[in-house]
């Protein structure tokens, strides 16, 4: 059985220990015992009694004088301390309250007073304690960057400044407030969907759960990663849930996305040209012939092309953004930056069908952006083609009032719905479990997750219904 408290009990006289003893023994308190007020010292510090019961007369140290240097002591100036006296007189007990005592006890100990009073000042100590406690707690929590909530079901019964921050709670009567409905009044969606199908139970598996607000002319891209977090007590139900501002992370995590994907475009080709070079190292080709000044410009053409692009490349890191951050995206380039990248990535010719009344508008968009996901998108239905020889379908519509519509559509591969929901996840592959290992990070349908989201869109990924192949839906608003 758990023991009620710790008692110290501090007596020079062996018969007072003894008395103490056999009083407070059965009524299930750690007892402890000290000779002398140094004893006492020592022993008060090491066990950090709920209660000391302190005989005032004892040679060398009386009960006043250690009861003053438990006052000051950092760590015990807070415990109770009742005061055991056969002298009942008003000086003494003024000399006591002077010194920090509690309360007192007159010799010879009625044993009902005795336990009343014990049993009174250690539930008295431990609602302080408690207290005080929750006092640092909350505190803590106040000053928090992490947001923090109590939910009852879908119901929110508490959050921390940081969360209000993040969830737009300006009032402070929240209890009856859906969590759910929140998120929908302030523009936060929950991402991956996959991950959010048994909230509000805990996350199954390794899908993180985020929720994320895009970016606006008022207010930055949000990212917010979700945790539910174990509640170690029995006696509450619901869940206590932990948001964590992820933004920083994740605009660092498409920058270097966006680099690479940047590094990649540009070098390609002006390292394909400089194979020429090799071909002027055979023994038994003309110098002078017309073939090798041929080989000879292209090398030329392509050296300067390269320093061209790593000129460009450094330039990129020396800016502060990888991105353009126009925003705005002018549909009348659209056809155009689709056959460049066709051409780019020597794919079969596009199936375009863009809506005649978009032709003069923008989305809000970056031009950068729009072409990364464009590229990713390309190369992954040629890097999962049976022959990576695919035929793309796109088509440019208006889905509803100010959004636009950009569906992809290859003719590849049906996928299994396990796969289609986790291929938006990071680091994900799913051609490797098909035919294989592939070359790649599994980042690239992540990060056009992520750029879209940031930009007030949404995605998703089906397969056709005709024919093999799966089509990839992009939302996005126009400007």
């Amino acid at each position: 059985m758990q023991k009620k408290g710790c008692l110290l009990i501090v007596d020079d006289e062996d018969c007072g220990r003894s008395i103490l003893e056999i009083l407070l023994q059965p009524e299930n308190y750690q007892l402890e015992f000290a000779v002398n007020g140094e004893d006492a010292l020592v022993k008060a510090a090491k066990f950090m009694p709920d209660l000391i019961l302190l005989d005032i007369i004892m040679p060398r140290m009386d009960g006043f004088e250690v009861c003053k240097r438990l006052r000051v002591h950092p760590k015990l100036a807070e415990v109770p301390v009742i005061m055991l006296t056969a002298i009942s007189d008003r000086a003494t007990r003024l000399k006591g309250i002077k010194a920090g005592a509690d309360d007192f006890i007159t010799k010879p100990f009625d044993k009902l007073e005795l336990l009343a009073r014990v049993n009174t000042i250690i539930r008295l100590n431990r609602y302080r304690r408690l207290s005080t406690e929750r006092m640092r707690f909350d505190w803590v929590v106040e000053q928090s960057d992490d947001g923090y909530l109590l939910l009852d079901g879908n119901s929110i019964q508490y959050v921390n400044s940081a969360a209000r921050l993040y969830l737009g709670l300006l009032t402070e009567d929240i209890k009856f407030a859906s969590f759910t409905e929140l998120l929908a009044t302030q523009n936060l969606k929950q991402e991956p969907a996959i991950a959010w199908q048994n909230w509000p139970k805990s996350n199954i598996g390794d899908i993180a759960r985020y929720l994320v607000r895009a970016e606006t002319q008022h207010s930055q891209l949000l990212w917010l990663q979700v945790y539910i977090l174990e509640s170690p007590f029995d006696t509450f139900s619901g869940q206590l849930v932990r948001l964590s501002d992820v933004s920083e992370q994740m605009n660092l995590q498409q920058q270097m996305w966006t680099f690479q994907n940047l590094v990649s475009h540009k070098l390609r080709a002006p390292l394909n040209g400089l194979i020429s070079l090799q071909l002027l190292d055979q023994k038994n080709i003309d110098l002078s012939s017309q073939k090798s000044h041929s080989l000879l410009n292209i090398a030329r053409d392509s050296a300067k092309r390269l320093q061209d692009q790593i000129l460009d490349i450094l330039r990129y890191l020396d800016s502060s953004q990888l991105l353009e951050h126009d925003n705005v995206f002018q549909l009348s380039k659209l056809s155009k930056l689709l056959i460049k990248i066709q051409i780019d990535l020597e794919l079969k010719p596009l199936s375009i069908q863009i809506d005649d009344t978009l032709v003069n508008q923008s989305i809000v968009f970056s031009n950068r952006g729009l072409e990364l996901i464009l590229h990713e998108s390309f190369t992954n239905s040629k890097k999962f083609h049976p022959h990576q020889s695919p035929t793309l379908e796109i088509s440019v519509t208006i889905a509803a009032d100010k959004i636009l519509l950009l569906s992809i559509s290859d003719d590849g591969r049906y996928m299994s719905n396990k796969e289609l929901n986790k291929v938006w996840t990071p680091y994900y592959q799913s051609e490797k479990y098909f035919t294989g290992e592939v070359k790649g990070m599994g980042l690239g349908l992540s990060m056009i997750a992520k750029l879209v989201l940031g930009s007030g869109g949404n995605y998703r990924l089906y397969n056709r219904n005709d024919i093999p192949g799966v089509t990839m839906e992009l939302s996005l608003p126009l400007s």
